[in-house]
C-alpha cells in the first residue's frame, strides 16, 4: 500500500512538472536574445546558436524545476527508488514527445536543438538515482 502511495505521489508531482514545463517553455521562448550576441556563433552554425539559446532559456530552468521536485519527492517519500524518479519525469517526457511529433514537418534541426534539454534532464536523473544507490549501500 505504501508503495502505491509513493508512486501516486511521484506521478502527481510529475504532472505538476509537466504543467510547469509548459509555462517554463513559453516564458523561455518569449525571451528576446539580441542578434548581435548570436551573430558570431550563427556564422559558425545556426543550429549551435539556437541550441545555446534553448539551453540557457529553457533547459536550465526546466532542469532546476525537475531538481526541486526531486527534492520534494525525497522529502515526501522515505526511500525513493528509480521508479519514483521515472514517474516524476515520465509525464514531462511524454508531453514533450507528443508536442514534438505533432509539429509537422519534423525537422532534424528541431530535434537537435531540443536534444540538450533531454540530455541535461537525463544527467540529473542519472545522478539522482546514483546518489540514492550510494546512500543505500
Amino acid at each position: 500500500m505504501e508503495q502505491l502511495k509513493n508512486r501516486a505521489t511521484a506521478l502527481i508531482l510529475g504532472l505538476v512538472l509537466a504543467y510547469a514545463a509548459l509555462w517554463i517553455i513559453g516564458v523561455g521562448a518569449a525571451i528576446a536574445i539580441p542578434a548581435e550576441l548570436l551573430r558570431p556563433l550563427a556564422q559558425v552554425s545556426t543550429v549551435l546558436a539556437f541550441t545555446l539559446v534553448d539551453v540557457l532559456t529553457i533547459a536550465v530552468p526546466l532542469t532546476a524545476a525537475f531538481l526541486i521536485l526531486a527534492f520534494v519527492v525525497k522529502l515526501l517519500i522515505k526511500k525513493p527508488d528509480v521508479s519514483c524518479y521515472l514517474l516524476l519525469l515520465a509525464p514531462l517526457v511524454l508531453t514533450q514527445l507528443y508536442f514534438t511529433l505533432q509539429a509537422q514537418p519534423i525537422i532534424l534541426d528541431n530535434l537537435l536543438v531540443m536534444l540538450p534539454r533531454y540530455l541535461l534532464l537525463a544527467a540529473c536523473f542519472y545522478f539522482l538515482v546514483r546518489s540514492n544507490k550510494a546512500v543505500k549501500a
